[in-house]
């Protein structure tokens, strides 16, 4: 039986304090992320503060992405699930150069 799914958790490393305290900036990049996937939101953004930064959420009629940052420790954690065929990977990478990462890619 084929997944009906598809999902992508990353921690994304080395990236500035700045950009991961910054809400609105979050929110564009999953927008992004869910235009690269595929997904189709199901309204705006959700964002919050979380115990160590902001957290976004993007539900989608297929899918959703979820993005914890750590300002204080330069890294953030994403998770991306998709309908199958379409490549949650490729949000990530949308999400890791929307905020210009330097280096740093750890994968769980």
């Amino acid at each position: 039986m084929d997944a009906a799914f598809t999902y992508h958790l990353d921690e994304l490393t080395d990236i500035s304090g700045a950009r991961l305290a910054d809400a609105a900036g979050l929110a564009a990049v999953v927008v992004a992320a869910a235009g690269a996937v595929g997904l189709s939101p199901l309204g705006p953004p959700i964002t919050r503060d979380g115990p160590g930064g902001p957290v976004v959420a993007l539900l989608a009629r297929d899918g959703h992405i979820v993005l914890h940052s750590a300002p204080h420790e330069g890294s953030c954690f994403v998770a991306i699930v998709a309908r199958a065929p379409a490549d949650a990977g490729r949000g990530v990478d949308v999400i890791a150069r929307g905020l210009a990462r330097e280096s740093g890619r750890r994968t769980p």
